[in-house]
């Protein structure tokens, strides 16, 4: 058992090393919280692009919570929003595009930590495939709203892809709606 000055050692070198440790992990935090948060928007731009490839440029629609994507001329040409929902073990962030009649243009997975080998089937590319997208996600293209009862959940995943399932729902329908109340799609 340790003595009186034992233990005050102990609590000084413990107390110490926490301090130090505490110090060094907020100037690393200070240091690459602008790296990381340039990272994300990339990420998202990157990801913008992929799920409405016909668009040139985006402008941000703040009362509908998404982004307008335009061509070349300046036209509009759909939507970008971004959705989640909870799935097993995450939440489940996704990027959804659609075109100017609300069809889906394209449907990514911004960030999940579903288990590992079961719900992150969301994100799997099947060897062979010739577009390179993730199987299950590729049934939402060329789906409009009335065509979602459609999409296939993943077996063994059901909970991870129903959940997918109800946010690019959730998020169709919120755009829809905000759409319409603001007089058109344009």
């Amino acid at each position: 058992m340790a003595n009186g000055r034992e233990l005050v050692r102990m609590v000084l070198a413990l107390g110490t090393i926490c301090f130090f440790s505490s110090a060094l992990l907020s100037f690393v935090y200070a240091k690459t919280k602008d790296v990381v948060e340039h990272q994300k928007e990339m990420a998202k731009k990157s990801a913008m692009v992929y799920v409405l490839p016909s668009a040139k440029e985006f402008e941000e629609n703040k009362g509908c919570n998404c982004f307008v994507g335009k061509d070349d001329k300046g036209d509009v040409v759909g939507y970008v929003f971004t959705t989640s929902e909870r799935g097993y073990s995450s939440e489940i962030v996704l990027v959804v595009g659609v075109d100017k009649d609300l069809v889906i243009t394209g449907v990514k997975v911004l960030s999940q930590n579903e288990t590992p080998g079961l719900g992150t089937r969301i994100t799997e590319v099947k060897y062979g495939s010739k577009t390179g997208r993730p199987w299950f996600l590729e049934q939402f293209w060329g789906k409009g709203l009335e065509d979602l009862p459609e999409v296939k959940t993943i077996s063994g995943a059901t909970i991870s892809s129903s959940a997918v399932i109800r946010a690019v729902k959730n998020g169709l329908e919120r755009l829809k709606s905000c759409l319409e109340s603001q007089g058109s799609k344009d």
